[in-house]
């Protein structure tokens, strides 16, 4: 058993430059902006696995394991939110994001699942309605956010 909790996650993802990446066999195109990322880490480590996303961001190399891997390489992480969980909210996580904001690449993040996509197009002016929706989706754990500069 692992010593770190299981749970949910967001990644806030920042572009500044344009990048032109190839995700997997998922797209190629230009990426610039903000990007918001929803993980599950209910496997070996828990929500260590967001340690491992950050190493991959600070270090711009390594990773392609996941999708979200290609942005965190050539981006930089800024913010993230954990959601010490057991039950598997990613899903709903994920749908519920969805009305909020856009999702720009179909399957990214998805491909054990059937929502369209786990990445969104972030519009920092929406963050109440992104914490709203992080507090509503596991009303037993409150979200832990660090923010990284």
């Amino acid at each position: 058993m692992s010593q770190y909790p299981e749970g949910i996650y967001a990644l806030v993802i920042i572009m500044e430059e344009p990048k032109e990446l190839e995700i997997g066999n998922l797209v190629r195109g230009e990426f610039q902006g903000e990007y918001l990322y929803v993980g599950s880490a209910h496997g070996p480590g828990g929500l260590q696995r967001v340690t491992r996303h950050l190493k991959v961001s600070a270090e711009s190399s390594g990773g392609d394991h996941w999708h979200v891997d290609y942005l965190t390489r050539s981006g930089e992480i800024r913010e993230t939110w954990l959601i010490p969980t057991e039950k598997d909210l990613e899903c709903e996580l994920a749908e519920n994001l969805a009305k909020l904001f856009n999702q720009p690449v179909k399957g990214f993040g998805a491909s054990d699942c059937d929502c369209f996509s786990h990445l969104f197009s972030y519009d920092p002016e929406r963050k109440k309605e992104l914490i709203k929706e992080l507090d509503r989706v596991e009303p037993e754990s409150k979200p832990i956010r660090f923010e990284w500069e």
